[in-house]
Formats: C-alpha cells, sequence, structure tokens
C-alpha cells in the first residue's frame, strides 16, 4: 500500500492516480517506458517485465508554454492532468497481459462502463488536440458522435468523451 503525499489516502501499490482527490501518485527520479515502447517489443517478442525498486516516475519532457490537459471523470469528480506528450493510451490496467494505459480508468468503474484495456489514444495534432478510437469494444463518442475506429478526431476544451458509457470531460488550461 502506499499513500496519497497529497490528501494521505491509502491506494493500492502502483496506482498512478489518488482514487480519493485524484492527484499524481508518481514520484521524483526514475524514467518510466512508456507504454507503446513495451507494447511494441511484446508485439516484437521481447520481454517486457521490469522489476521497479522505487516509484514509477513520468519523466517526459514538455513544449515550453504547452497548455495544462485534464480528463474529468464525471461520475466521481476526479480530475487527470495529463501532460502534452505525443500519445497518451485510455484504458484499463491489466497486469497479466503487461497492459499499462497512461490513464488508467478502472479505478473510475471502467470495467463495468465498458472501458477496454486499450480502448483510445489522446495525441498533439498541430497546435490542437485529437482523439482516437483503438477499435474499442464499446466505442468512443466525442459529443455524442461515435468516432470511427482508427480515425483521429479533433478534441477541444469542455468536449464531452465517452468511453463505453463512462463519461469524461476534456479540459485546456484549466
Amino acid at each position: 500500500m502506499q499513500r496519497c503525499s497529497h490528501c494521505h489516502a491509502q491506494q493500492l501499490d502502483g496506482t498512478i492516480f489518488c482514487s480519493a482527490c485524484g492527484a499524481s501518485l508518481l514520484g521524483g527520479g526514475q524514467r518510466r517506458e512508456t507504454t507503446t515502447a513495451l507494447n511494441k517489443a511484446a508485439a516484437a517478442g521481447a520481454p517486457t517485465a521490469v522489476e521497479l525498486s522505487g516509484p514509477l516516475v513520468i519523466d517526459a519532457p514538455v513544449a515550453s508554454g504547452s497548455p495544462s490537459l485534464a480528463l474529468v471523470v464525471i461520475n466521481s469528480g476526479r480530475r487527470i492532468t495529463l501532460e502534452a506528450v505525443d500519445d497518451l493510451l485510455i484504458g484499463r490496467k491489466d497486469n497479466q497481459r503487461g497492459i499499462y494505459p497512461d490513464i488508467d480508468l478502472g479505478l473510475d468503474g471502467g470495467y463495468e462502463a465498458g472501458v477496454s484495456r486499450r480502448h483510445a489514444v489522446i495525441s498533439v495534432q498541430g497546435d490542437g488536440f485529437c482523439i482516437e478510437d483503438l477499435a474499442s469494444a464499446n466505442g468512443t463518442f466525442v459529443n455524442g458522435q461515435r468516432l470511427q475506429p482508427q480515425e483521429p478526431a479533433p478534441i477541444r476544451h469542455g468536449d464531452e468523451l465517452k468511453l463505453g458509457t463512462l463519461i469524461l470531460r476534456f479540459e485546456i488550461g484549466c
């Protein structure tokens, strides 16, 4: 078990965001390999398991002046702060299959809401952002419109994203 440094709630080991307040539980010092790199390595047959001796840290470079980003889980109010990096995998963690999304919605009722393990990707596109459904079982919607799998769609501040039946709000600069 670990404790959130912001609200001091106890969290399961390996949890990335506090389920009580949404604060990041990632500590300092070590770098985290990207999910994309691990998935490519797994597809090539390379071993992907890594033993860590301390907390897992995202240490991705962010362009100066890049906007702050967040996803707000509507049913819980949990705010997930995002870094403006190339790709952010959204889904549910699965230790047995080695799936570790950047944004794990498992603690937000993701399984019950039909969120796939590899559901969607948010990425930077030009001066904006887009979301792409990764052929999820229950679909990805932007403001009520179902996305076609593998076709990125632009997203803007205040847009409602629905993964399965889980509703999120995309925020920029908040």
